[in-house]
């Protein structure tokens, strides 16, 4: 087993499985408080080579091959710090629908999370640099239509980032993204063990199969602990009860799909070459379930050309002309339509309602594009690719407001028990979630002094 350097036991007082969002920072609090931890991270720990390309292999089949059956291209990092590796580093609050559905308030663990790590918007010097102005082109033409951008913010130090790298979704190089492996390395200080490259098979049960009692890894090893706490994500954790033999988990699944448009400016500097992604977005319909982003310019060629075949025949001819290129993504909340298997392998079904949605999305984002100076024939598009895998263990149905199973002593706490679909980046969300349940399992907060004040 590969792992930290220290010795890794037979017994705990908790396992954690997943580096990411749901999982690090739970173990971190316990580890805080003097438990005996252990991490379990079915990825590598990968340090070096990161950004473009070598940093593509943080994420499951290296971004382009990992698919659900229908095709739906989906992200997933599997290395230390998860998801948070993959990211944009965008922090979107807890929305009021979110903590109804699920009961629960852990607002006050987001405000805490955000006042710890910093947010900040990306400066001006992040969109004047390389001498292309696509990215306040589009901002103009949304302002005359109505419907203007909004800056976001980000776990980012403004200081350490590189105007025109937008490598954040393959590992950021010059480690300006804020990710859990922070609070993983932390937890570590706190006596936590960790080892990586460590897939998790399945729980193990005591004799009645009512109570958890440790966790058996792929190649047949058992650590046994006390509690067990799964955060492997909305795929990894329904997977792993199946092959635990828990029924019923993985038979609903959102992750937020989108669609990426791409065209060429008939203006020299209209392009968004070395502009960052989703440093803006227009939040005017999330009643309607959708957002509109940015995308930077080489970064959306390269993913459409090399995702899916027919576009990247489309788009090859278009890197002549790559510093001209525009960019736009479609984010929709969909319909939670789709399956886990044991394997992990995905059906995600895309609705009619979704279709009708996302199609309305998409035409606002090309006329956004064409009053911006696109030419008409070069604007494409990269339908269906998603990256917040949610819902397989929905709490209210799987888990209590404690994020408890029915299991004894096994817990949920990543993306899977997310009730609804945000439509945004959940992440500052699942990292509040983590936390409250830390101070949950140390008695330090309780799942009924956290219901939401109704108003």
């Amino acid at each position: 087993m590969t792992g930290s350097g220290k010795k890794i036991d037979a017994e705990y007082e908790y396992i954690v499985v997943g580096t990411g969002p749901g999982g690090a920072p739970v173990a971190l609090e316990l580890a805080k408080a003097g438990k005996k931890v252990l991490i379990l991270e079915r990825g590598a720990y990968h340090k070096r080579l990161l950004g473009f390309p070598f940093g593509m292999r943080l994420s499951e089949k290296f971004f382009i091959f990992c698919r659900s059956l229908e095709g739906v291209v989906l992200e997933r990092g599997l290395t230390v710090g998860g998801s948070s590796m993959i990211y944009n580093a965008n922090v979107y609050d807890p929305t009021a629908s979110l903590i109804e559905a699920m009961g629960i308030d852990f607002r006050p663990e987001a405000e805490e999370i955000k006042a710890e790590i910093g947010t900040h918007v990306l400066p001006e010097r992040f969109f004047n640099h390389s001498g292309s102005n696509g990215g306040v082109r589009m901002q103009e033409a949304a302002e005359k239509m109505g419907i203007p951008f909004t800056p976001q913010q980000k776990f980012i130090d403004t200081e350490k980032c590189r105007p025109g790298c937008d490598w954040c979704m393959l590992g950021c190089p010059h480690n300006a993204k804020w990710t859990t492996r922070e609070y993983i390395e932390e937890a570590l200080t706190h006596g936590a063990h960790l080892a990586w490259s460590s897939p998790v098979q399945k729980v193990l049960f005591d004799e009645s199969g009512k109570k958890a009692i440790g966790v058996m890894l792929k190649g047949g090893r058992r650590i046994m602990a006390d509690k067990v706490i799964l955060a492997a994500g909305g795929i990894g954790s329904p997977a792993i009860l199946q092959r635990s033999d828990v029924e019923g988990v993985g038979q609903r699944f959102f992750m937020d799909p989108m669609v990426i448009i791409y065209g060429v400016n008939q203006h020299k500097r209209g392009g968004c070459w070395g502009e960052t992604t989703f440093t803006h977005a227009i939040e005017s319909f999330k009643d309607d379930g959708f957002i509109i982003g940015n995308n930077g310019a080489f970064g959306t060629w390269l993913v459409m050309s090399f995702i899916r075949l027919g576009v990247g025949v489309r788009n090859w001819h278009k890197l002549f002309s790559v510093r001209r290129g525009m960019g736009l993504f479609v984010k929709l909340a969909e319909d939670d339509r789709g399956t886990i298997f044991p394997n992990e392998r995905v059906s995600k079904v895309i609705t009619e309602r979704d279709e009708k949605r996302m199609n309305k999305g998409v035409e606002i984002a090309k006329e956004i594009m064409l009053k911006a100076g696109a030419k008409p024939g070069s604007i494409s598009e990269l339908r269906w690719a998603g990256g917040h895998p949610g819902g397989t263990i929905a709490m209210g149905q799987f888990t209590d407001r404690g994020f408890a199973t029915e299991f004894e002593n096994l817990y949920v706490c990543d993306a899977s028990v997310l009730p609804i679909s945000p439509g945004v980046p959940p992440t500052l969300s699942i990292l509040a979630m983590s936390r409250l349940l830390g101070r949950f399992l140390l008695a330090q907060a309780s799942p009924e002094e956290r219901k939401p004040e109704r108003n």
